[in-house]
Formats: C-alpha cells, sequence, structure tokens
C-alpha cells in the first residue's frame, strides 16, 4: 500500500491506540508511563473492549462499551502490530466504536478502549466536510456550549481510509485534521464530548518517529488527576494507530507510525480532570 506524502499543517494528531495488547480489563498497557503517578481517586475508568481480527488489506469496526449507569468521556483503540490504523474513533452511544483499516500484508488484531464515567456529557458533532482524494489538510473546530469543556472526542468518516492526524482540546473547543488516502472524495465530522466540570489538556515531551518505525508518546496529568480523553500533536505525516490512557489512568498514550521518508516529531494529549 503506498502512502502519499504531502506537506502537512502544524500538527497532526489522532485519539488512539497502542502497539500492545492486553486482555485484562480497566485500564490496558503497552509501553510503561513515564514518572508513574498514583491514580487519583476519580469517577473515571477505563476499559478495552473486544478484540476484532482485521485481515491484510480489510476493514473492521471494533467497540468498548461503558457499564448501565456510565457513559464515555473519551477514548481510543489499541492495536497488534504496525500497518493497522485508526480511520474512525468516536462515541457511539454507551459505548466507543472505532475503525481499523489493515494496510500491512499480514493478519492484525485490534481493540476500542474507553474512559467511563457518571458524569454527563453533551455530544457535539460539526456538519460532515468534504476531504478531497489524497489531502489530508482537512480541519474541523468544534466549540462546547455555553462554559463547557472538552473531556475527549474523535472523528466519524464516510470510508475506511479518512486516517486522522490531529485531534487536540484547548480551553473550550476541540480540533481534528484527517487525511483521506482513498483515490474517492470522502467526507468527515468531528466529535466531541463536553463537561460541565473542569477539565484541561496536558502536552508530553515531544518525541522523534524514525521513517517506517512507530514511536510512543505519552502525556501526564498533574497529580491527583486521570485522563478523561485525549489525543496528539503530531508534527507531520505521522498516522495514529493506537491511543488510550496509561495503566494507571494517570496520562495518555499514543502510537504513531512513520509512512514517509524523513524523521517526524509527535507529542501526546492528556485531558485531565480531579473530579
Amino acid at each position: 500500500m503506498k502512502w502519499i506524502r504531502i506537506p502537512v499543517m502544524a500538527a497532526v494528531a489522532a485519539l488512539t491506540l497502542t502497539a500492545g495488547m492486553t486482555d485484562a480489563a480497566g485500564w490496558t498497557s503497552s509501553a510503561p508511563a513515564s514518572e508513574p503517578r498514583a491514580a487519583a481517586p476519580t469517577d473515571h475508568t477505563g476499559s478495552q473492549g473486544a478484540e476484532v481480527v482485521i485481515p491484510a488489506g480489510q476493514a473492521r469496526t471494533a467497540i468498548a462499551p461503558c457499564p448501565a449507569g456510565r457513559e464515555p468521556s473519551g477514548g481510543g483503540g489499541v492495536r497488534s502490530g504496525k500497518g493497522l490504523f485508526l480511520t474512525g474513533s468516536s462515541p457511539r452511544g454507551n459505548a466507543w466504536e472505532v475503525k481499523f483499516s489493515n494496510k500491512s500484508a499480514v493478519e492484525r488484531r485490534g481493540s476500542a478502549f474507553v474512559v467511563c464515567t457518571a458524569q454527563s456529557h453533551t455530544r457535539v458533532a460539526d456538519t460532515p466536510l468534504t476531504v478531497p482524494a489524497h489531502q489530508q489538510s482537512v480541519s474541523s473546530f468544534l466549540r462546547c456550549p455555553g462554559s463547557q469543556v472538552p473531556a475527549g472526542g474523535g472523528w466519524e468518516a464516510t470510508g475506511t481510509d479518512v486516517v486522522g492526524l490531529r485531534f487536540s482540546a484547548s480551553t473550550q473547543s476541540y480540533h481534528a485534521v484527517v487525511f483521506n488516502n482513498s483515490n474517492a472524495v470522502q467526507s468527515f465530522n468531528a466529535v466531541a464530548l463536553c463537561s460541565t466540570v473542569a477539565h484541561e489538556p496536558r502536552l508530553g515531551n515531544q518525541i522523534t518517529v524514525q521513517p517506517g518505525d512507530e514511536g510512543v508518546a505519552t502525556a501526564n496529568c498533574d497529580p491527583g488527576q486521570v485522563a478523561s480523553g485525549g489525543g496528539s500533536f503530531p508534527s507531520g505525516q505521522a498516522f495514529i494507530g493506537a491511543s488510550r490512557a496509561l495503566p494507571n489512568g494517570t496520562g495518555w498514550q499514543i502510537t504513531a507510525e512513520n509512512t514517509t521518508g524523513t524523521p517526524q516529531k509527535v507529542t501526546a494529549e492528556a485531558i485531565c480532570t480531579s473530579s
């Protein structure tokens, strides 16, 4: 599969998955978190849904449900290896839904990841935007209503080749950028989950991902906080393969894969709360 290289906007990110897979419920793990912190006693718990098998060259959907009485604040997914990319990641009722596209030559496995809470959220979705074939520079900005702030978010797309690049929160808004890797026009819309409870974004250290490699970037919350969601800021064309909370829930972790011929830089973002 040929990934087309083009100039990229300032940052690229996606909510999305980690390179390792676990079978345990709760906060899933792969690469260790930097500067581990004790989990805060807040009403946010993470869980990984059932894994799905994605044959080479195909796409599949995975779901991670929240238990009764709880709803998603954010989410992403977990992948088994390189070449599996997130082509959709969004709340779906009482669950988190992700779409995977397997661009590798071998079978891969993927799971959705969801952060659940008893707190209520307002779901805000943008009007679908047109994404021309082989163009990544289409972006969407959402603003939470009133004084609400983003707790998490993602995107929905019409096809299985609209890959996430940038997904990030600011004070009251949410920003998404996608890349259309198909030969046809597609559409996408960003989705944000907004909360009346205080949340704040935290950026991690920037990492460099070499051509053909994958890299894991992390962002830690402040002491006493946990992550309700997360995203990333690539500085170039690094596609998100995985996105989820850190093992103890006190930050966010992304896996980005560099499909270009030059080094790319990536920064993870955690959306943190103490409530």
